[in-house]
C-alpha cells in the first residue's frame, strides 16, 4: 500500500465505507460514515475532465459546509 494509483484510492473508499459500518458508537459512526460518503464524493467528482457550474457549486457548498463544522 505505497505507491496507491487514483484508482486505488477511490477502490478503498468505496470498500471502506461497510467495514466502518456501525464500528464506532451511533453518534460518532454517523459522522464519520458521512464524511466518507464526502470524501468518495470528492474524488469521483475530481476525476471529471470537465467541470460545470453544478459540480464546482458542489465543491464550494461542501467545502464551505465541512470548514465551518
Amino acid at each position: 500500500m505505497k505507491k496507491l494509483a487514483a484508482c486505488n484510492f477511490e477502490d478503498l473508499l468505496q470498500c471502506v465505507i461497510p467495514v466502518f459500518d456501525g464500528l464506532l458508537p451511533k453518534e460518532h459512526d454517523v459522522i464519520f460514515l458521512n464524511m466518507l460518503f464526502d470524501l468518495a464524493m470528492w474524488h469521483g467528482y475530481a476525476k471529471l475532465c470537465m467541470h460545470m457550474d453544478d459540480t464546482l457549486n458542489f465543491f464550494d457548498a461542501t467545502y464551505k459546509e465541512k470548514g465551518e463544522g
